[in-house]
């Protein structure tokens, strides 16, 4: 597949074994060959020692030196000529430089004693030249004297033939010594090799059976490798090192419609990839191939081509084991078209589930809107007719239509509960005290079950807990359902909260079970399967007086698996029920603990509770609303509290009235058809009018994230969220409220709780609704505030919780934290202002809130 060569070079042991046996034959054949030609040369040198004998011109010098003596002699005694005599000489002279010129005695008359003999016969000579050449007289006047010295020079060539004689003697004694030994090794030499050629044979032989067995494995191999290739489903491409096809299976052959006969011996990236891609697909596969050699086989996903030209998506698998020459590429290609729809159709499948979430989530916040803004007429209708002069019968018509509202709210509520539980997908983990969380909610249901007789207890198997990680208000609102549960379908009986924590074993230490114990109506078998469904409500045999939605086990389900954890049932009819969840809390170290930085308790001011308490009477107020009844009840809560009310009928008509007449105060409806609430606002606030610089307070049973940005741009002071209590809408008209909802923008200023909100709270309510709405809220935060600060969810379904816990602060005066999560609301991605700001705010709002239940208790 890789036009590239690239040569990197690996050992292999059988070639370096194969390389040395021949490098030592190579040698012990070039140490024969040298031997060879010593002994070659020895023996040339022993025949020239023999033709130019050396021994024998010295026994020459020594004669031809006593001749010369003997002819001067002869010439003194008058018996021979002079001629004889140069001739001798001349015969002397010439002998001499051959001695001294000739190399093959150079190493002869090289030594010292020799060298000093030949040059006193060679001074002879040259000193008696001149006159051996010069006039006979002369010559026959010297010879005297000449015949002395000639004695000493026939002395010196005695000499030097008897050192020459000693030395032919060494000399032709060490080249047969040396000879000898020459062809010793030789002889070993020789022997060597043909014993190792002999070895090599032998191993020739047993290698050749081997090839021949592997050979004979290797075919039987092929064959199946053959078989294999041939009738994979797979197409396979095998190429050498630089990418030329060796091998095209048939699935290959259908899959990119070539041949295998076109194909073979060209480059393969060339025919299955497009030549757009071609040179980004080389670089790909080549920096693969070199994975492939280091690391293992490689996958990677590309597009190929077939021969008519149709575009696919295809997952290559590149197998080689190295790139040393007649290596081989192998290429598993796979036609994945199928596996990409299926992947879109997954993703498509996502995305329309995406937005069915979405369109459920506007679907419910519409029928919230639709819901409540009756409901908020008739619960305000029949809180002023409970005012009003009514006998007996009237007053229990009028509790049972308030009880049915409040029931059908619970209901809006509890449906509104699952949305919000479906979206939490993932829970906070924070230090808390599991005690105190057990027995706030058994504290917050003692009352209710006293009422019905039945006593409620917690009984610690195993202790107190401490402090563990987990968390707190998740698993507050599921012993809340829990326990809520067993106090309804309890009459005159027992309820115990049982709490064991369960063996400290292996990683997963840190489990602890809680067992909601009662001895009520209890649930029938074939019931138990179904109780944790939504919407199923169980009817026992002998009847029930409770209500509910069926959907709190449901959400308690749910809650308890997002963290971790297990929820059951067991449960005998007539004999009660125990309801049991095990949750994962590792408890906490004290240093852990106390590193959570909680602010201290808000200190109560009397005076500034009785205060804020009082409203401020007679203001000029225009409500703008398009439903009768909501104007209806808004009228009658203003008027009682003794301010002077104009109504205005849609956002038209509120702003014609407030252009025309200064008012202290505008409430005007969000949702109105026409002009609504944010675009009635807008012309007040711009159009000069004499309600220009007015409070503007909007009522909403509904706000979309995206239109709390619209409210603050608008002019709005405060949004409140319909049904709207008497007590908190008349706390904002009066201006108890309003510092902490002018902090719309600027919440750094409010407070952590305001102290009027709370105090009218404890004056209108019963203090242990006033307790177990508190710890509602807590629970809620606790669940709610980390899902914000870490953005567990999308940005609008954030902004959809910010916004319904905002509700809830507001009705606790929870001014600080409510105004944090308008900010969140209005800009649910600026995650560096928001999310950081919510924790901290949350644990100075839940201190204070947990102060109130003290002080309440107290």
């Amino acid at each position: 597949m890789n036009t590239t060569p690239i040569f990197p070079r690996f050992a292999n042991r059988a070639a370096l074994r194969t390389a040395g046996t021949a490098l030592f034959l190579a040698g012990l054949v070039a140490l024969i060959m040298v031997l060879t030609l010593n002994v070659r040369s020895r023996l040339a040198a022993m025949e020239r020692a023999n033709s130019d004998d050396g021994q024998w011109v010295m026994m020459q010098t020594e004669v031809e030196a006593l001749r010369l003596k003997n002819a001067i002699t002869s010439v003194i005694a008058g018996r021979g000529p002079l001629s004889e005599t140069k001739r001798w000489f001349d015969v002397l002279y010439l002998r001499v430089d051959l001695l001294t010129s000739s190399p093959l005695y150079r190493g002869f008359v090289s030594q010292p004693e020799n060298s000093h003999n030949l040059r006193q016969v060679q001074a002879f000579v040259d000193r008696w030249l001149p006159i051996m050449d010069g006039p006979e007289p002369a010559l026959l006047a010297a010879l005297p004297v000449m015949e002395a010295e000639v004695t000493d020079v026939h002395r010196n060539a005695r000499s030097l033939s008897l050192a020459a004689l000693v030395d032919f003697t060494q000399s032709t004694v060490r080249t047969r010594t040396k000879l000898s030994q020459t062809l010793i090794l030789l002889a070993l030499t020789t022997g060597a090799t043909i014993l190792i050629l002999g070895l090599l044979a032998l191993m020739l032989l047993r290698i050749s059976r081997i090839a021949q067995r592997e050979a004979a494995e290797n075919q039987t191999t092929g064959a199946r490798l053959s078989l294999i290739i041939a009738t994979s489903p797979d197409a396979i491409v095998v190429t050498n090192r630089v990418g030329w096809v060796v091998a095209f299976n048939p699935a290959a052959e259908a899959m990119f419609g070539v041949s295998r006969g076109d194909i073979l011996g060209r480059v393969a990236s060339e025919v299955i990839f497009a030549s757009e891609h071609l040179a980004a697909y080389q670089a790909v596969i080549s920096d693969a191939i070199g994975k492939a050699v280091a690391i293992g086989p490689q996958r990677l996903e590309v597009e190929g081509v077939r021969a008519d030209g149709i575009r696919f998506p295809l997952e290559v698998s590149i197998a080689v084991r190295d790139l040393n020459p007649g290596a081989l590429v192998v290429c598993f290609l796979r036609d994945i078209s199928a596996r990409k729809a299926s992947n879109a159709a997954l993703q498509d499948a996502l995305t329309q589930a995406r937005a069915g979430e979405k369109a459920k989530a506007s679907f419910i916040a519409v029928m919230s809107h639709e819901m409540r803004t009756p409901l908020n007429g008739l619960l305000g209708a029949v809180g002023l007719l409970r005012d009003t002069a009514l006998d007996p019968d009237q007053r229990d018509l009028l509790r049972v239509m308030q009880v049915s509202g409040e029931v059908l709210l619970g209901h809006v509520n509890a449906v509104l509960d699952v949305s919000v539980a479906e979206a939490a997908e993932s829970t906070a983990q924070h230090p808390f005290d599991l005690d105190q969380v057990i027995d706030d909610c058994t504290a917050n249901q003692i009352s209710l079950a006293q009422k019905a007789g039945s006593v409620l207890t917690h009984a610690p198997l195993t202790g107190a807990f401490g402090h563990v990680i987990g968390d707190a208000g998740r698993l507050r609102q599921v012993l809340l359902n829990l326990i809520g549960n067993a106090v309804k379908f309890t009459r005159n009986g027992k309820i115990t909260v049982e709490t064991e924590r369960l063996p400290q074993v292996g990683p997963d230490a840190g489990w602890v079970e809680i067992r909601v114990i009662d001895t009520g109506i209890g649930i029938a078998d074939q019931d138990l399967d179904r109780v944790f469904q939504d919407f199923e409500t169980v009817n026992p045999r002998n009847g029930r007086d409770v209500g509910g939605t069926g959907l709190g086990l449901g959400i308690s389900r749910r809650l308890v698996e997002a963290m971790g954890g297990e929820i059951g049932v067991e449960s005998e009819i007539g004999q009660g029920s125990v309801f049991w969840l095990r949750l994962r809390l590792p408890p906490v170290s004290v240093a852990a603990r106390d590193a959570r930085s909680d602010l201290p308790p808000l200190g109560a001011n009397p005076k500034a509770i009785r205060d804020g308490a009082a409203p401020l009477s007679g203001l000029a107020i225009l409500i703008i609303e398009d439903n009768d009844i909501n104007r209806f009840v808004l009228r009658r809560y203003l008027e009682v509290a003794g301010h002077h009310v104009t109504e205005a009928v849609d956002g038209l008509d509120g702003v014609a009235q407030a252009d025309a007449q200064a008012f202290d105060l505008i409430i005007t409806d969000i949702a109105m058809p026409g002009l609504d609430g944010i675009a009635a606002t807008g012309r007040i606030r711009s159009g000069g009018g004499a309600s220009a610089k007015a409070r503007i307070l909007a009522l909403t049973a509904h706000a979309l994230p995206e239109q709390k940005a619209q409210f603050t741009a608008a002019g709005i002071d405060a949004c409140l969220t319909k049904p709207v209590a008497r007590g908190v809408l008349l706390a904002h008209v009066a201006g108890t409220a309003r510092a902490a909802d002018a902090a719309f923008v600027q919440h750094a200023t409010a407070d952590v709780l305001d102290a009027a909100v709370l105090a009218g709270l404890h004056a209108t309510l019963d203090p242990s609704v006033v307790d177990a709405l508190i710890t509602r809220m807590i629970a809620e935060g606790d669940r709610v505030i980390p899902i914000l600060a870490q953005g567990f969810n999308e940005p609008d379904q954030n902004a959809r919780l910010a916004h319904q816990f905002a509700g809830g602060c507001a009705t606790f005066g929870a001014a600080r934290l409510r105004l944090a999560l308008i900010a969140f609301e209005t800009a649910p991605k600026d995650e560096a202002v928001a999310r950081a700001a919510l924790p901290a705010l949350w644990t100075e709002t839940r201190t204070a809130l947990q102060q109130g239940i003290v002080r309440t208790k107290t």
